[in-house]
């Protein structure tokens, strides 16, 4: 085990491996003791859910992953890179085309992005509905901070920051419902669709429109479910959350009924 103190090298990067697990909330995560390989997870999926943060890009969104060339980028050797890699395989991030090479999955191929999306409508159309049933004082008010800083974020036009408690947002909603394992079910296919997401908007719409549509239905749409959980009303929490998934799917034009969408 390498303690989340420990000193690693890296390349030029303006966050330490050692933070990794604070930009892509996993709660408690940051307060263990982590692997070097699940830093070198961590990192390689910050980097496709959160572009930008990083002064050197070891990975690309869709690119070829090398372990070998991503083990000298980071400074480390490449057994934590090969654990790391086997692990974003395992839950869909990575695939291997014949002699060509393994390289990171671009999830706007619209079969992928509609298996992603189906399995998040059912999944969080499920928490939520539980959650509103029996949703705790204390819970409530833990929701009603991350809201808070979802509409800081909003107002100082900090995208990055906004999209992070988005996710925070959706994996609290899980944990609550069921415990960390139900955030565990959820945390890949919803950092998958916010990766894909990003990267089919901002290709399609720029940094500006993409911004305007996300705090278009972001806010006001996080403090209706809110809002929906707090009354312990969970056939509104289920109505809402349908029509806060069926807002970005129609944007990158997911049809759910459709098999050619």
């Amino acid at each position: 085990m390498v303690p989340v103190g420990a000193n690693i090298k890296t390349r030029d990067l303006s966050v330490p491996m050692n933070k990794m697990l604070e930009f892509i909330p996993l709660h408690g995560g940051g307060k263990r003791e982590t692997t070097l390989a699940e830093q070198v997870y961590e990192h390689i999926l910050k980097e496709i859910v959160f572009p930008g943060e990083v002064q050197s890009h070891v990975v690309e969104y869709g690119g070829k992953i090398t372990e070998s060339i991503l083990a000298k980028a980071l400074g480390i050797s490449n057994g934590p890179v090969r654990e790391a890699v086997f692990r974003l395989r395992q839950e869909g991030w990575i695939h291997t085309i014949g002699n060509k090479g393994s390289f990171l999955v671009d999830f706007s191929d619209p079969k992928i992005a509609r298996e992603i999306y189906q399995f998040r409508l059912s999944f969080e159309t499920g928490t939520f509905y539980a959650l509103a049933a029996r949703i705790t004082d204390a819970q409530i008010e833990t929701m009603r901070e991350i809201l808070s800083a979802l509409e800081k974020a909003r107002q100082q036009e900090d995208m990055s920051a906004f999209r992070k408690m988005d996710v925070h947002f959706h994996l609290q909603v899980a944990e609550f419902a069921g415990g960390p394992a139900y955030a565990q079910l959820l945390r890949s296919k919803l950092l998958q669709w916010y990766a894909m997401a990003y990267h089919v908007l901002m290709r399609s719409e720029g940094a500006e429109q993409y911004r305007h549509n996300l705090e278009g239905i972001g806010v006001s749409s996080h403090k209706e479910l809110f809002d929906a959980l707090a009354a312990h009303d969970s056939d509104r929490a289920a109505r809402l959350i349908i029509q806060h998934l069926g807002h970005i799917s129609r944007l990158i034009g997911i049809n759910e009924h459709s098999d050619s969408a």
